[in-house]
């Protein structure tokens, strides 16, 4: 017995103070979470705190040398010892499961562990007696629980670039080295506690370790929560950019196929009429209806193309943004000017989709609403990242009340953040309306 020593009575008072203030986190966990991992932990928090008090009653209690009652609380104390590691294994097991379902081939070691614990327990039960005077028998099921737990240590050991597992890692050795000083300690008995000491060190270092594993693990799981989030808003746009592209190609072709054809019977009869025709007059009349046709039927043709996917992905975006641009000159309305510090620009269809549908937003805001004269597009490659900047020289607008309640203004920073780039609107009353895209590459 060890009765009113200082640093036994220390040591498991902090060990119970802190394994219990473990102990909250890990049961607040498993109620938010409700995951096996948090569950078994919780367990094995308990029985660990469990076995010091059951050690610390049997040793300053009044339990005297080989009496029944010390021999039935030392069974208790090896009972609580063995489950606290099979918990142990359980909250392992199941937290490499969570990582990586390819660590289920070690369920056999798993079921081995809750066989060998189940049967320890019946024979604690059974034979207690044995129990009591065989220390082979006490060593032989230590070096069984160590051989088993060696398996779950060797593959998390092979996995290490998982930083989650690296926790797991450093916790498990620390384990083991202070497990291994235990029962060396109360081997040779080297001092009074039998080893006693160094199990509550290791429960110390190791439960520190775990801190750290459930820190990772709740902000990589939070990091996981937006990344998925992030993904969802993603495919969503990017539905809904397959349906708007849909609708566009069914406009064009519908537009082709049927005013294009009409257009084209049009431009067909009037040049019949320009010949048929005598009158320089009548004739000259015709000439001027037979260019605006066909001049229509070509800037028809050009509008359908930019409403296809297919010139989008056959293009570069030098190219589809210039055709644009081609296509507001021809209104003689606006100068337009197309800078660019390479033509060359190569980009992913998504990325190309979105800015040539934002030049075509900011153009069509312009026309309608700008009264600008100048508008200036310009498109820089930045090695890293891809500058669009539109700019006219409008009325502007008040930035608040217009982005407000401006779909297409919202679409577009909806669209850019999608691709994690940053959109920058800026307008001023008189001056006029600058939108500046930034895209990684």
């Amino acid at each position: 017995m060890i009765l009113n020593d200082p640093f036994f009575i220390g040591i498991c008072f902090f060990s119970i103070g802190f394994l219990t203030l473990v102990g909250f986190p890990s049961i607040s966990l498993n109620y938010f979470f409700k995951s096996k991992v948090y569950s078994y932990y919780s367990w094995y928090i308990l029985s660990l705190l469990l076995f010091i008090i059951a050690v610390y009653l049997k040793e300053t209690g009044d339990f005297p040398e080989r009496s029944e009652r010390r021999h039935f609380m030392q069974l208790v104390v090896d009972g609580l010892q063995v489950w606290s590691a099979l918990f142990f294994c359980g909250f392992i097991y199941n937290a490499m499961i969570i990582q990586n379902d390819k660590y289920k081939k070690l369920e056999k070691a798993y079921i081995l562990f809750i066989g060998f614990t189940v049967l320890y327990t019946a024979i604690i039960i059974l034979f207690p007696d044995f129990i009591r005077i065989s220390y082979p028998f006490f060593i032989f099921s230590r070096i069984i629980i160590y051989l088993i737990s060696i398996v779950f240590y060797y593959n998390i050991g092979k996995s290490l670039k998982i930083i989650y597992f690296r926790y797991l890692f450093l916790a498990i050795t620390f384990l083991f080295f202070f497990g291994f000083l235990a029962l060396w300690d109360s081997t040779i008995n080297i001092s009074i506690y039998t080893g006693f000491q160094y199990l509550c060190y290791g429960y110390f270092f190791e439960n520190i370790c775990f801190i750290g594993a459930f820190i990772y693990m709740y902000f990589n799981v939070d990091k996981e929560k937006k990344d998925a989030a992030h993904q969802y808003e993603l495919q969503i746009i990017s539905s809904k950019n397959e349906i708007q592209q849909q609708t566009l190609d069914n406009i064009g072709k519908e537009i082709h196929d049927n005013i294009g054809q009409k257009l084209t019977l049009a431009s067909l009869y009037t040049q019949q009429l320009e010949y048929e025709n005598k009158s320089n007059e009548i004739k000259e009349s015709i000439t001027i209806i037979s260019s605006i046709i066909n001049e229509t039927l070509s800037e028809m043709r050009e509008l359908t193309k930019s409403f296809t996917n297919n010139s989008i992905g056959e293009n570069i975006i030098y190219n589809l943004i210039k055709t644009e641009c081609d296509r507001i000159k021809k209104l003689n309305q606006f100068n337009v000017r197309l800078l660019c510090n390479n033509k060359k620009i190569k980009l992913p269809l998504e990325t190309k989709t979105i800015l040539i549908r934002i030049v075509q937003e900011f153009f069509q805001n312009s026309i309608k609403h700008a009264e600008c004269k100048n508008i200036i597009v310009a498109i820089y490659d930045n090695n890293d990242s891809i500058e669009l900047s539109l700019l006219d020289d409008g009325i502007g607008f008040e930035f608040d009340t217009i982005y407000t309640n401006g779909i297409g203004l919202k679409n577009m920073k909806t669209r850019v953040e999608l691709l994690n780039g940053t959109f920058l609107l800026e307008s001023k009353l008189t001056i006029g309306t600058k939108v500046t895209v930034t895209l990684a590459v």
